[in-house]
């Protein structure tokens, strides 16, 4: 058995999350207390109540929602199931950062406060916005984004997610010229995102800058388990994370190729551990014949623990 475990992104974030896990499991009480400790709002009303209705912000988003992911991936530690390999999907590669052993929880989740800042800005001063593709081949996709990119502006592909899944970034008014012409080149549904910008693309290229800087002053530790690149869809060394984390935030995530990759290795189970089921569902269109968990509360620890127990190593 070789097992990859799965970090959701931005999108994966709902009212309640962690809290199951807050209140049952002491490894997961302790990331939530460390992280209060650090921030300067309160995680836990977020997280756990969201009385404000401000967890959807990307200024707390991002924290929030990195904290609950390693609060349930310690928990899953602590039962004693390991990794042979770690992959985040967007946000979701900082938890695999701190996962793979190369930069401790505490330090990661300063840098993705700034990074909440700096795209948050970038995207006020830069303004765009996100579609999904639905059923269309990528290179049709990549046709449109060079046509209307010549034509009115950026539109890139920002996340390929599985099998007749894109999802596109770009300037608003790129964003509507490219819909007619995706429609006309056979997609059977092109869907305008809720989202605050054109995430993994050139228009956020401010926030690479920022961030590119930021990380000068971080200290990086070599890889423990190994971690799959959003940027490549291949595999990172401490050096090359600290050069993808700026090229993240304008490139688009390979999550496909990435998943794809890994079971040619001889991956065959899956676990996905934070939120929600949103990688879950799309490593089950990847492949049918890969076991595929995840991990978000008590319940669905227990039947990770109860399903592969000890196999993992």
């Amino acid at each position: 058995m070789k097992t990859a475990i799965l970090f959701p992104g931005q999108g994966a974030q709902g009212i309640g999350m962690g809290k199951d896990l807050y209140e049952h499991y002491e490894e997961s009480k302790r990331i939530f207390e460390v992280a209060a400790s650090i921030l300067d709002w309160d995680i836990k009303e977020v997280c756990f109540e969201d009385s404000q209705g401000i967890i959807n912000q990307t200024r707390y988003t991002q924290a929030a929602l990195f904290t609950t992911n390693i609060a349930a991936y310690e928990a899953l530690k602590a039962h004693g199931i390991k990794a042979d390999a770690v992959i985040g999907f967007s946000l979701g590669e900082y938890s695999a950062i701190t996962a793979s052993g190369a930069l401790g929880f505490e330090e990661t989740l300063k840098l993705v406060e700034k990074r909440a800042g700096y795209m948050e800005v970038c995207a006020k001063e830069h303004p765009g916005g996100m579609v999904a593709v639905i059923g269309l081949e990528i290179d049709k996709i990549e046709e449109v984004c060079k046509k209307v990119t010549k034509e009115v502006g950026p539109v890139e592909i920002a996340n390929d997610n599985c099998p007749g899944q894109v999802t596109l970034s770009g300037t608003k008014e790129a964003l509507e010229l490219a819909m007619p012409y995706l429609k006309e080149a056979g997609a059977k549904r092109v869907l305008p995102l809720q989202v605050s910008g054109a995430f993994h693309s050139s228009l956020m290229q401010d926030a690479a800058g920022a961030l590119e800087k930021e990380i000068k002053h971080i200290i990086f530790n070599e890889v423990d388990v190994p971690i799959v690149s959003n940027v490549t869809a291949d595999y990172m060394n401490k050096e090359q994370i600290i050069t993808h984390i700026p090229l993240q935030v304008i490139r688009g995530v390979r999550f496909r190729e990435s998943i794809l990759r890994l079971i040619d290795e001889g991956f065959d189970t899956f676990i996905e551990v934070g939120p929600k089921r949103t990688l879950s569902n799309l490593v089950k269109k990847i492949s049918a014949h890969v076991k595929v968990l995840n991990v978000e509360d008590q319940t669905t620890l227990e039947n990770v623990i109860e399903t592969i127990g000890g196999q993992v190593c």
